[in-house]
């Protein structure tokens, strides 16, 4: 196998739920030696985020959730309690040896238990801290915490999803889109931050502002206003060009086609598809604006012509028509998906302790060094004996007595 790209880094892992947690797994599935760094008395939230079933008899398995397992893949784990004196002194030999730490904690968090980058870069004169703050480090709001659900309102992002008969939509607890937006965005970040440190060989504290990059994405929205005056509003599936565009119900239950017609000539087979030849006769439908005035109608026209039809069927039809218009997938789907299969998105996993499953795979490939799933999420401290001893140099006798101090904690299954 081919050397992985970034298998020269090292990150001490802090990143916790998906913000910082998938932040770090980009870097570890291309390479980087990523330690996640947890406690028994502060895990990782995702851990008890289980959405599978817990033992009957006590609490949930703290290895088997999903969110954890989809986030942390290619992992080692080490239990560190970094409230204790022992155990930040273990923590920041950690550092020693390491090119990059990530942290979304609150901001402070670090600074209070010792830890901050003075301490940091007093032991690694070149490290990378990466602090993946919810609204900034400086400024009358900086010691907000926040999950997507506020990001989603302070940056602007839910001013302009939902539909304009209904309130401001949240992206949702399974989607959460900040989070996500947050973890594709830093790993270049880091990376920028690496060239800078090694040019300068000087120590750099990044501070991501989560919030901000909420509102970058709205870009054209703020610069609507700067330049009109206007707010920009929900306008839920539609589009000021393409009508009719929307989602519209198929065969079954819960089974939807996506569809848009930018121009004339679309319309027009559009509806021969649809076998709807009175709508392909009607002069005022004949131009966009036409077909904008009547959208509504049009929506419950078209809704009534798809609801009988297999969606897949419908979609293949209509896309050699030249049309735009894609099923709706679910997950199951999306998992069959053949195309997906020939990019070999979808990778075999089999944690310890949890079902064998697929995760999903990272949509960017170097060409001789793809990232790859080599090894599930970490049992809660599984890795901790190993780093200690071969990485950081303690014996046995004393990994012992940090054990049995608490400082550590230690999975040996």
């Amino acid at each position: 196998m081919n050397t992985l790209a970034l298998d020269h880094i090292r990150v001490a892992d802090l990143g916790i739920i998906t913000a910082g947690a998938a932040t770090t797994q980009v870097l570890a599935d291309f390479g980087a030696d990523v330690i996640k760094v947890e406690s028994t008395t502060y895990t990782d939230p995702f851990r008890q985020w289980t959405q599978v079933a817990a033992k009957s008899n006590g609490p949930a398995d703290l290895n088997a959730s999903p969110p954890f397992q989809s986030v942390n893949r290619n992992k080692r784990g080490v239990g560190i309690d970094l409230k204790h004196a022992r155990g930040r002194e273990a923590f920041l030999r950690l550092v020693s040896v390491s090119d990059v730490v990530v942290e979304n904690f609150r901001r402070g968090v670090l600074e209070r238990l010792g830890l901050g980058f003075d301490e940091l870069r007093a032991v690694k004169p070149d490290i990378v801290l990466v602090s993946l703050t919810s609204q900034g480090l400086t400024g009358p709001e900086s010691g907000y915490i926040s999950f997507g659900s506020t990001l989603d309102a302070l940056g602007g992002l839910m001013s302009v999803t939902g539909y304009d008969d209904q309130t401001p939509r949240w992206s949702g607890t399974n989607v959460n889109y900040p989070d996500q937006l947050v973890s594709f965005l830093a790993p270049g970040v880091i990376l920028a931050a690496l060239r800078q440190r090694d040019l300068t060989g000087e120590a750099i504290h990044v501070d991501f502002s989560q919030r901000e990059s909420v509102t970058s994405v709205i870009g054209e929205s703020v610069l609507g206003y700067t330049t009109t005056g206007e707010v920009a509003r929900p306008h839920g599936n539609r589009d000021p060009v393409a009508a009719p565009q929307g989602v519209y119900p198929c065969q079954g239950e819960e089974q939807w086609l996506a569809l848009s017609v930018p121009g004339d000539e679309q319309w027009t087979e559009l509806c021969r598809v649809l076998d709807l030849p009175a709508l392909a006769e009607d002069d005022q439908l004949r131009t966009a604006s036409g077909r904008q005035f009547a959208h509504d109608v049009l929506d419950k026209q078209i809704a009534a012509a798809t609801a009988g039809r297999d969606k897949h069927d419908l979609a293949a039809r209509l896309q050699e028509a030249g049309i735009a218009a894609s099923p709706v997938l679910d997950a199951g789907e999306v998992l069959d998906s053949p195309q997906l299969a020939a990019l070999g998105f979808f990778q075999d996993a089999a944690p310890g302790g949890f079902p064998a499953h697929r995760q999903r795979g990272f949509a960017a490939e170097l060409q001789d060094t793809p990232g790859t799933v080599r090894q599930p999420a970490p049992r809660l401290g599984e890795h901790t004996r190993d780093v200690l001893s071969a990485l950081l140099g303690y014996s046995d006798q004393e990994i012992a007595e940090l054990a049995d101090a608490g400082a550590i904690s230690l999975d040996e299954h």
